[in-house]
């Protein structure tokens, strides 16, 4: 048996980057897409407490966010050089973010990228992630874990790395740091997983 390959009318040129071929991939219903350490990752659609946990962060957020500033999901943030691009499932960016147009933000912009731990993507939010950001230079990266309830505060990159860290358990406030100073954020309404 021989098959043929019909010419398709549709021309499309090669794909000349990794953001590119991220860009054009055939994406799962349900996954999203991310170029971390020059590999494309994809991740399944967050839970249903994953989002509750976001839900209740960002209620607590638009309360006590000062003006000019708002928190906003389904954005990335660019690498300041090459192709990566990190999609965290919350950041604290400047109002005027949401008036541009296009879905890639500059991290000069981001005041603070939030990312709620999932069940079986870990690595990327606990180990990958923490180097990227500090080396994007974003002042404050936030970790909640349902997992086993608790909370990672990074800040101050410098060198590629965040210079100061905290740990907290759910139950416990979490205050951020400037340039975000004095907001708190009560863990304990945060849902866990298995629970």
């Amino acid at each position: 048996m021989t098959a043929v390959l019909e010419k398709s009318s549709e021309v499309r040129p090669a794909p000349s980057s990794l953001r590119d071929v991220a860009d054009h991939l055939d994406v799962p219903p349900g996954f999203r897409v991310e170029v971390l350490e020059g590999a494309i990752v994809m991740s399944p659609t967050p839970s249903k407490k994953h989002a509750g946990v976001l839900s209740r962060l960002h209620g607590q957020l638009f309360e006590q966010l000062p003006n000019g500033r708002s928190a906003v999901q389904v954005c990335s943030v660019e690498a300041p050089e090459g192709e990566d691009f990190a999609t965290p499932d919350l950041m604290i960016v400047p109002v005027a973010v949401e008036e541009e147009d296009g879905w890639l933000v500059s991290p000069d912009d981001v005041d603070c990228v939030v990312e709620v731990v999932s069940p079986s993507n870990h690595t990327n939010d606990t180990k990958i992630k923490p180097t990227l950001y500090a080396r994007w230079r974003i002042p404050v990266y936030l970790v909640i874990d349902p997992r086993n309830g608790t909370n990672r505060l990074y800040w101050d990159p410098k060198g590629g790395q965040y210079q100061a860290r905290h740990d907290v358990e759910f139950g416990t406030d979490v205050v951020l740091p400037e340039p975000l100073k004095d907001i708190r954020i009560d863990t304990s309404v945060f849902p866990r997983y298995g629970s």
